[in-house]
């Protein structure tokens, strides 16, 4: 059975001159920074650190601007090149719901430019300054070593509440005057929850590529049969998780990252996702869960506290989002094969780590 943590054990693909980048990167930014000198801008990370369907560059920069030196970290993340993960990008998306989340209280990076252009670097591309802190680990999960294995219970009661409340807030920001309309995809139904299901099955059909998936296949047809009728609804952050934010050592949030999944749709959606992923970076791959991190049931119960929401439904999106993991993952491990990563054979884009959860969960229901 391929695990997700094989993934981040392997290098990843090499899609761009780093050198090159840097020079060109320097030379655009040189003209956004009028009236800096002394421009000196310094590669920090590729993409082996950063998530494996975004093509991510980190660098320190310093200058001097008006008599002050100035000595930043930025991010530069570009609309993906090469094999595509998800069948369709926009980042442009991201770039605007940081901008605008910015002004309610939710802890995104602070955002500096968008190039729509292709002319810099054959495509276009965003850039936020680089985020201070760490993020809990996906790969190996995070349940199983590294800082947040290392930290004290109360540390990890803290990170896990920190993404509760970073979550409810996002769910609370009034959607009702049309700022967050560029979220909405009216193309895919007039509804919200037929809007993810459908982006969703058409992901399904396009990843499969006319080969049946047993679990998902019947996943599919349980989403269609037992549909809910949301009465409630909010931004979607997507990817939805602690794994998603950087904290202080302490566990105090200090930026909400990864908002390529956002959309408009009831915000248990978003419980779910988090709850599903976090059960299957942990007893998903046979790890048990750290303790001082609270379970669904007060999570659950928190999340209703702090944004009057409901989670009647919560049954329903934990499908959703085991079903959406499985889909995703197909991807992923044909990615993985494309690059001669991951040697063609294993019938890892059916059997991995997240299927057998799926499984599980439609049996129960």
């Amino acid at each position: 059975m391929f695990n997700q943590s094989i993934e981040h054990s392997l290098p990843k693909p090499q899609e761009r001159d780093l050198e090159q980048t840097r020079v060109i990167f320097t030379a655009w930014l040189d003209a956004q920074l009028d009236g800096a000198t002394d421009l000196d801008v310094k590669l920090l990370g590729g993409p082996e650190n950063t998530g494996f369907s975004n093509e991510t560059l980190s660098f320190n920069v310093s200058y001097e601007l008006d008599g002050a030196k100035i000595n930043t970290g930025m991010v530069l993340r570009f609309y993906p090149e090469g094999f595509f993960v998800f069948p369709d990008y926009d980042i442009h998306k991201q770039f605007l719901i940081m901008q605008k989340l910015a002004d309610h209280d939710i802890k995104v990076p602070n955002v500096l430019w968008y190039e729509p252009s292709d002319e810099v670097f054959g495509t276009s591309f965003y850039v936020m300054e680089m985020a201070s802190g760490d993020a809990p680990s996906d790969n190996p999960p995070f349940h199983q070593e590294g800082w947040v294995a290392d930290s004290s219970e109360d540390v990890r009661e803290r990170i896990w509440w920190g993404w509760v409340e970073q979550m409810a807030k996002v769910h609370q920001v009034d959607i009702s005057n049309g700022d967050f309309e560029f979220l909405n995809r009216p193309k895919l139904s007039e509804d919200y929850l037929d809007q993810e299901l459908n982006y969703y099955f058409n992901f399904h059909d396009w990843a499969m590529e006319g080969e049946a998936h047993p679990v998902a296949d019947q996943a599919r047809e349980w989403l269609k049969v037992n549909k809910p009728k949301p009465t409630q609804s909010s931004i979607l952050w997507g990817d939805c998780r602690c794994a998603n934010i950087m904290y202080d050592p302490d566990g105090q949030v200090s930026a909400v990252l990864d908002w390529e999944m956002a959309a408009l749709g009831d915000p248990c959606m978003d419980l779910a996702w988090g709850i599903a992923i976090d059960d299957c970076n942990s007893k998903g791959v046979h790890v048990e869960r750290l303790s001082g991190f609270p379970g669904p049931v007060a999570t659950i119960a928190k999340w209703e506290a702090l944004t009057g929401f409901s989670a009647d439904d919560f049954d329903y999106y934990y499908i959703l989002a085991l079903y959406k993991f499985t889909v995703i993952m197909v991807k992923v491990v044909r990615k993985l094969e494309h690059y001669e990563i991951m040697p063609m054979g294993m019938n890892a884009h059916i059997n991995n780590h997240v299927t057998p959860m799926l499984e599980s969960k439609l049996k129960e229901l």
